[in-house]
């Protein structure tokens, strides 16, 4: 069964577009630069700027990098320093008790 296919583009001439199907996205600049998600996984072609710190970036959901400033001091048998430290995402549930407190005392 093939898949249906919308594409948006800002004109008939624009090189950039956002190309959806049933089962997948392609966001793209142009030919060389672009992101598509679907069934194989993530692409992305092109530069990458990341505009966050190491304690911004997670992996796995779990797991950030130390400061950018600890990462000047060289982990050694007698100062060993952890690359990854586990910090679960706690901040956010945090935020949202918060919020939701703050609504709540509305209802009053």
């Amino acid at each position: 069964m093939a898949d249906n296919t919308r594409i948006y583009k800002a004109s008939h001439a624009a090189k950039a577009g956002i190309e959806l199907t049933e089962s997948s996205v392609a966001v793209a600049g142009d030919s060389r630069h672009f992101v598509v998600v679907d069934d194989r996984g993530t692409t992305i072609k092109g530069p990458i700027s990341i505009v966050a710190d190491a304690m911004g970036r997670r992996r796995g959901g779990l797991f950030t990098e130390l400061n950018d400033f600890m990462h000047l001091i060289p982990s050694t048998m007698v100062t060993p320093i952890a690359a990854q430290i586990p910090m679960p995402p706690i901040q956010g549930l945090v935020g949202i008790a918060r919020d939701v407190a703050f609504f709540l005392s509305l209802l009053v």
